[in-house]
C-alpha cells in the first residue's frame, strides 16, 4: 500500500510508513486517591502458582520525604497484568511488601513519589526474576526531582454523573514545533522548525479518552463490532471512532455542559503538551531503548500476544504527567492537514480548510519512530481505526 500524503483520501496504513531518563523534570499526577484513568490497580488472575512476595525499601532524606503526599509502586511484564499498589513513607524510607506477583522474569518495578499538588518528587526503577513462593528484598535508589510551581492543580471533572475525567494543567509558554533536520525517522513534514507561543493555558485529559466513559456518554461502543482486532475492557482507549464522531462526543458533552467547555486540543498544543518541556524526539530523551517504559508500540505490543490496544496509563508517564501521549493509540487534533507556516506563530490554529485531518502520537501498531513527539499522521475525517483514540482540551476558563 503507498503512503498517504497531503490531499490524499485513502485509508492509510500507519504500519507501512517508517513514520529515561526517569528523573525528568517534572510530572504532573492526579492524587493516587483519585486514580488517574482510572482504576489501574489489576491483580494478576488464573495464576496456578504460588505468587513472589517482594520487600521493597527506598532511602530518602527527610527533608524530601517530607514533601511526599502519596507514593506508588507499578509492576510491569510482557506476561502479565500490570500490578499498582501504594507505598508507606516512613521517617526517611519509602516501604511497602508486593504480595501475589506472578513469577518470571523481567518483573519491572517503577516507583514514584508526589507532592501535595500532584507533582513528581522523585522515581526511580528496578527489575527483578522472581520465582513462585519466593520472597525477596528490593532496594532502590531514587532520582529526586528539582521543585516547580504550578498555577493550577490537576482537576477531575465528570463527564456524565458517576464517570470522572482526570486533567492535568498545562501553562501557557513557548516552544519549538517539529524536528530538526538530523532527527533519526524525521520526515519532511515535520518542518521547517518554528517557534510558537501559545498564550494561554488548558487542561488536557491526563489518558486518552476510554471505552467506558465513551460508551457512558453516547451509549455506543463502535470498536465492538471489531472483536478480532479490538480488545474491549473498560479502561482500554475508545477506538474505532473518527475525527467526525469526536466532535459528535464532543458536543453532546458542550450540550449538557451549557457551553463551549471541551474540544480536541491543536495540533500545537498537542506537540507543546506531548513535549513537556524537551526538545528531544521522545520527551523522555532520544534513546529508543528506553521507550519499553513510556510506550506501548509494535515491538512490546508483540509480547502481549494480542495486537491490541492497552489499558491507558500503564506505562510511564510524560515530564508533565500525562500518559500514552507515546503510543498506544494516536490521537484525533483540531487541526486540517497543511504544511507548517514559516516564522513565529502565536496560538496557531491551523487551516480553515482542507481533505484530511491530523493525528498525532504514534501507536501499538507502530514502529517507534512514528511515537516520536515531532510526528504527524493524517486522514479523511470520516475514518475509523483500531489504533486511533482522542484526548480532550478543557479551556481554563470553562
Amino acid at each position: 500500500m503507498g503512503v498517504l500524503r497531503r490531499g490524499d483520501l485513502v485509508p492509510y496504513n500507519i504500519t507501512m510508513r517508517t513514520c529515561l531518563k526517569i528523573g525528568s523534570s517534572l510530572l504532573l499526577a492526579a492524587l493516587l486517591g483519585l486514580l488517574a484513568c482510572g482504576d489501574r490497580r489489576t491483580a494478576p488472575t488464573g495464576a496456578e502458582e504460588a505468587g513472589a512476595v517482594v520487600l521493597l525499601t527506598a532511602k530518602v532524606d527527610a527533608e524530601v520525604a517530607a514533601r511526599l503526599a502519596q507514593v506508588e509502586v507499578v509492576i510491569t511484564a510482557a506476561d502479565m497484568p500490570a500490578m499498582r499498589q501504594p507505598l508507606a513513607v516512613d521517617g526517611d524510607r519509602i516501604v511497602g511488601t508486593v504480595s501475589e506477583i506472578p513469577a518470571g522474569a523481567a518483573r519491572l518495578f517503577t516507583v514514584t513519589g508526589y507532592d501535595a499538588t500532584g507533582a513528581l518528587v522523585v522515581s526511580g526503577s528496578a527489575k527483578l526474576d522472581l520465582s513462585p513462593g519466593q520472597s525477596v528484598p528490593l532496594g532502590l535508589t531514587l532520582v529526586v526531582e528539582p521543585e516547580a510551581s504550578r498555577s493550577q492543580p490537576p482537576i477531575t471533572v465528570e463527564l456524565v454523573p458517576g464517570v470522572p475525567l482526570d486533567m492535568v494543567w498545562i501553562e501557557p509558554g513557548v516552544f519549538t514545533m517539529g524536528s530538526p533536520l538530523d532527527e533519526p525517522g524525521r520526515n519532511d513534514d515535520e518542518g521547517p522548525q518554528l517557534e510558537v507561543r501559545l498564550t494561554q493555558g488548558f487542561y488536557l485529559s491526563q489518558c486518552e479518552i476510554t471505552q467506558h466513559q465513551w460508551t457512558a456518554v453516547t451509549g455506543e461502543r463502535p470498536w465492538s463490532r471489531h472483536a478480532g482486532e479490538v480488545e474491549e475492557g473498560p479502561d482500554r482507549p475508545a477506538v474505532y471512532i473518527s475525527w467526525e464522531d469526536a466532535q459528535e462526543f464532543i458536543a453532546s458533552l458542550n450540550a449538557t455542559a451549557g457551553g463551549q467547555v471541551y474540544r480536541l486540543p491543536t495540533e500545537a498544543e498537542w506537540e507543546y503538551a506531548g513535549r513537556a518541556g524537551t526538545e528531544t524526539p521522545w520527551s523522555f530523551g532520544d534513546v529508543e531503548k528506553h521507550l519499553d517504559l513510556h510506550a506501548w508500540w509494535t515491538d512490546n505490543i508483540s509480547l502481549t500476544g494480542r495486537m491490541a490496544a492497552q489499558p491507558v496509563g500503564l506505562k510511564t508517564p510524560n515530564p508533565w504527567g500525562l500518559y500514552d501521549m507515546h503510543g498506544n493509540v494516536w490521537e484525533w487534533v483540531g487541526d486540517w492537514l497543511d504544511a507548517y507556516p514559516e516564522g513565529p506563530q502565536t496560538d496557531p490554529q491551523g487551516p480553515v480548510e482542507g481533505t484530511a485531518r491530523v493525528f498525532r502520537g504514534g501507536s501499538f501498531k507502530d514502529a517507534a519512530s512514528l511515537s516520536r513527539s515531532a510526528q504527524r499522521c493524517w486522514n479523511a475525517p470520516d475514518l475509523r481505526f483500531s489504533h486511533i483514540g482522542v484526548r480532550l482540551v478543557r479551556d481554563s476558563d470553562s
